[in-house]
């Protein structure tokens, strides 16, 4: 993914939502915050783009010839994948297939700190399905966490923002495994199966063409929201995506999608 001087702005904003304590002084002071806005054309997301991404900027390694087995109900099928880590893939796998992320499925992989050492360690796949207006793109995050082995299930606009926020992360040189450690769900369950036309849940006053999302990362925390603003075949939506990791300034990463 490249993006031009035109698509790409960034703007560099101080204090608002995001504090920074002093420890000794118990004052606090605004922590700084870094805001970036982007195009992103709908038609170049897809699941195998998605899961490249991640491979160049987050240092995934794949490893082919797993995933398959492991969705038949094979659990014994390589020494980095144990069995009760193959059975959380699958039943995540399936609640995919349930909605109709039936498509462009990728390999398996595994990305995060220590990999060689088996610490956190993300086990990642990608699925892929049509909405109403544009390619929807799902993937799966199995991590183990306290001895068990959770799941995170990422789609529709949070997993776009994931996927152009990796390029802005790598653009102020932040290495693989904070990037990985920045955007990538770790230590909590969330499932965010959002759509490009919003929420379909218009209860309790909900706006329906609004999704939120927010999860726990190996740095910190993630928040996103995504606005359906035009709909139609030349429409668009916008994610507004916030990265808040140890050490690093308060991002935000506004993604203009086009259909």
């Amino acid at each position: 993914m490249s993006i031009s001087r035109r698509q790409f702005n960034r703007i560099f904003i101080w204090g608002g939502a995001s504090f920074a304590a002093s420890a000794t002084s118990g004052i606090f002071f605004p922590k700084p915050a870094e805001a970036y806005s982007l195009e992103f054309p709908i038609s170049a997301l897809s699941a195998d783009r998605v899961f490249n991404g991640i491979q160049k900027y987050c240092g995934a390694q794949p490893i082919p010839g797993v995933l398959s087995p492991i969705l038949q109900g094979n659990t014994n099928v390589s020494s980095k994948i144990e069995a009760s880590a193959a059975n959380v893939i699958r039943t995540a796998d399936q609640e995919f297939v349930a909605r109709n992320f039936t498509s462009k499925r990728t390999e398996l992989a595994l990305t995060g700190e220590g990999i060689q050492e088996n610490r956190t360690i993300s086990r990642l796949w990608g699925r892929q399905r049509q909405d109403k207006f544009g390619p929807n793109v799902g993937f799966g995050f199995v991590e183990k966490v306290n001895d068990r082995y959770s799941d995170s299930k990422i789609s529709g606009p949070t997993m776009c923002a994931i996927h152009n926020a990796q390029q802005v992360l790598a653009d102020q040189r932040l290495t693989p495994p904070e990037i990985a450690a920045s955007i990538l769900p770790t230590r909590s369950r969330l499932d965010d199966f959002g759509s490009w036309g919003g929420d379909a849940d218009a209860s309790a006053g909900r706006n329906p063409g609004a999704v939120f999302a927010q999860y726990n990362t190996a740095g910190g925390t993630v928040t996103s929201r995504y606005d359906l603003v035009e709909p139609g075949p030349r429409g668009f939506g916008r994610v507004e995506y916030i990265i808040e990791a140890e050490d690093q300034p308060r991002r935000v990463i506004l993604v203009t999608v086009r259909f």
